[in-house]
């Protein structure tokens, strides 16, 4: 008789997660089976949950933010041993495609990803690929490391790569929470002047206990006026958008000096439109971010490590509780990132 496990299976787009016992996978050639201890919450559970993902497929287990144990190895895996810490990373990629030899394999063309076209970490175990394993010290929380693939790294390429943010520059992000607060930690790594807006003051407070410079609530301020004041009226080097209104979109684009980088990260709406002369004649840019690149994680799990950044958790929940904090999450309640913690006693 196969052994169970408890998971959270979504059944069905829009409604609430189903929680189930099922069969505990086995791992195949190539593959290991990882004791889930953090599982990662973040507004894409809930565009998943609602079907805005068109390559997910029903029933399954969500979750793309992993961190655990090898419990089991599949055949022919031997770079890793059972009882190893380790981070999951998202992309299960070819290698073979254009995007993947240039260094781009994020993008690869062929990707599937854990947690959207296969199972994820919503449940007890799970089963991966043996590529997608990060070890990880073992002193590291895991119900904490379990953000770095996502919120930790992804933050991580949009402000070192993608914004290409260095000293001195001045910079806002768009959007305080769970994102913000870890783009926060890594901009002032890399030496950059830290603004933060945002509509709540638990948020800002907490980017500001992470380093922010100065923190602007858009409820009592006006960003743009408090943006101009920052800058001397010359505008910020880069703005991190974490939130995707068409109807801000414009607006924070306005705010870049001539040269500026909007690096996109959030995306609520569909479309968005900016002003054209503002793009031509300032040779402005707006940047996509998607995920993060293998180094990236990498970079990040050591900078944990060293203790650079730190993974910043809201609130820990036991997974019979995961739709309780789904819903928090879609009120925004939660002030950073919220975790499923496996590690916590049913009903805490």
């Amino acid at each position: 008789m196969k052994k169970m496990m408890k998971a959270a299976v979504l059944k069905e787009f829009r409604k609430p997660l189903s929680l189930e016992e099922i069969p505990i996978p086995e791992p195949g050639p190539g593959e290991v089976l990882v004791k889930v201890v953090g599982s990662g919450l973040c507004a894409t559970d809930l565009h998943i949950r609602d079907g805005r993902i068109p390559t997910v497929k029903v029933p399954y287990v969500p979750g793309h933010e992993m961190a655990g144990i090898i419990e089991q190895l599949g055949e022919g895996v031997t770079a890793h041993d059972v009882g190893e810490h380790v981070v999951v990373g998202i992309d299960v990629v070819c290698g073979e495609c254009d995007l993947c030899k240039a260094g781009k394999s994020h993008l690869c063309r062929n990707r599937v990803r854990i947690g959207f076209e296969r199972d994820g970490s919503h449940e007890e175990y799970c089963v991966v690929p043996e590529e997608t394993l990060f070890p990880i010290r073992d002193d590291i929380p895991l119900d904490e490391a379990c953000i770095i693939p996502d919120a930790v790294s992804c933050m991580y390429h949009a402000i070192k790569d993608q914004g290409q943010v260095k000293k001195g520059d001045k910079i806002l992000i768009y959007g305080a929470g769970a994102l913000g607060i870890q783009g926060v930690q890594a901009a002032k790594y890399l030496g950059a002047e830290v603004y933060v807006s945002g509509r709540t003051q638990a948020k800002l407070d907490a980017s500001k206990e992470f380093g922010a410079d100065t923190v602007i609530n858009t409820k009592q301020q006006d960003l743009h006026e408090e943006i101009m004041k920052l800058t001397e009226g010359l505008g910020c080097d880069v703005i991190f958008d974490l939130v995707g209104l068409n109807d801000s979109i414009d607006k924070l684009f306005r705010m870049l000096k001539p040269s500026g980088k909007l690096v996109e990260i959030g995306y609520m709406d569909t479309n968005f439109t900016v002003n054209y002369q503002e793009t031509v004649v300032k040779e402005k840019e707006i940047i996509g971010v998607r995920g993060c690149t293998r180094e990236n994680l990498e970079e990040c799990i050591k900078l944990v490590e060293q203790g650079v950044l730190k993974p910043y958790i809201y609130k820990k929940y036991p997974l019979e509780k995961i739709n309780e904090a789904l819903e928090g999450l879609e009120k925004f309640q939660s002030v950073g990132r919220s975790v499923i913690s496996y590690a916590l006693p049913e009903g805490e």
